[in-house]
């Protein structure tokens, strides 16, 4: 798609806080949403792939759009899948012995049996002893996620910084209980929430620990529900921002960096945001009125600390005009400041509805200097 951008040097002086040019893109993907299209595959043949079929895929969105950030994801099954049936809305999928279904519409995968996700809640939770059961003690990654993170490293090499995810305690535990038992929970169960947090984030040391030793050096953070949409700022300061800092200082004790991102209105919470010592601030794409420009969080933030863009990878990307593109573009890197630490990105992962040309769109009027 044309010549390749500053790569992992590029990124890390970025996050450490100096202007880079042209500034350094990144290719916000989420599970195997846009993978499976960029590697060529059946959605189902990633959503439900072994590590071999998902480190092809990684490669293969390095190889198209070369970026110079790459979101590490690690795979689903153990042994290749297999099409066991495929009916006008969804796949059938043996992997590993259960049966997956996968809706051709929406790209969901559910139990097959049972609809259930893995993001479900396994079950309610009404005491500390529930969370005791449902909650295991976090004793580190699986072998093969490992595996498959420091050979994604070692192959993509200084072309770009591979970034591993997780999400804070906040939002693990919401997950947890579900959103409308979590939203009540906080309310009327606030220890009781707390202490679902604190179950999850007592493995954060430990999961920055194995990525530092895989090779990672710098990691990315999601909480997508700390937004004043959805609760308010008092209540974000008391659940949400509490693990934003926690999970900050696990990465920077065994040497990480750490990029969080956000969804949502956060306007209100910019200035706590700007207080946690996190190494770059990402966020959503202005959505539900909340006008979140990236020249707002720099206003915030101020010039020294590094800011994701927050290019609308949704109805921009999906319509695809060229010269839309480059003026969303060069508004982006406008707000930011010339001399100002920033990498363009996406404000939320790359659907699998947009083309692989408009993401080339974006990363070329990026590097066109």
């Amino acid at each position: 798609m044309g010549r390749s951008g500053c790569g992992r040097e590029g990124a890390r002086r970025a996050l450490a806080g100096e202007p880079v040019h042209p500034v350094p893109v990144a290719a916000f993907t989420w599970g195997f949403d846009y993978l499976w299209k960029v590697a060529e595959v059946a959605p189902w043949q990633l959503a439900c792939g072994t590590q071999v079929d998902w480190h092809r895929a990684n490669m293969a969105l390095l190889e198209r759009h070369h970026p110079d950030l790459l979101f590490y994801e690690g795979c689903c099954g153990q042994t290749p899948p297999q099409l066991a049936d495929e009916t006008p809305d969804a796949w059938i999928v043996d992997v590993d012995g259960q049966s997956k279904r996968l809706d051709k519409t929406s790209l969901a995968l559910t139990d097959a049996e049972t609809g259930s996700r893995s993001c479900y809640p396994a079950d309610v939770i009404q005491t500390r002893g529930d969370v005791d059961r449902l909650v295991p003690e976090f004793k580190g990654w699986h072998d093969s996620y490992l595996d498959g993170l420091s050979r994604m490293i070692h192959e993509v090499g200084d072309r770009a910084l591979v970034l591993p995810h997780h999400s804070p305690g906040y939002i693990c535990a919401c997950y947890a209980f579900g959103f409308e038992e979590a939203m009540t929970a906080m309310l009327e169960e606030p220890d009781l929430f707390r202490y679902t947090c604190d179950r999850y984030a007592a493995g954060d040391v430990l999961r920055m620990q194995q990525w530092r030793e895989a090779g990672a050096e710098v990691c990315f953070i999601a909480d997508s529900w700390a937004s004043c949409d959805i609760i308010s700022p008092d209540m974000i300061e008391e659940f949400a921002l509490p693990y934003q800092r926690s999970i900050t200082a696990a990465a920077h004790e065994v040497g990480l960096k750490i990029i969080l991102w956000n969804e949502g209105d956060i306007l209100p919470i910019l200035e706590q945001e700007a207080a946690i010592p996190f190494d770059a601030f990402a966020f959503e794409q202005p959505r539900k009125g909340a006008q979140t420009t990236v020249d707002r969080a720099r206003a915030v933030f101020g010039p020294d600390r590094c800011l994701f863009g927050n290019l609308d990878s949704e109805l921009l990307l999906m319509r695809g005009d060229s010269s839309e593109i480059e003026a969303a573009v060069d508004e982006q890197l406008r707000h930011s400041g010339t001399d100002a630490p920033f990498i363009l990105s996406t404000g939320s992962p790359l659907p699998s509805n947009i083309e692989p040309e408009s993401v080339e769109t974006f990363i070329r009027a990026v590097r066109k200097d």
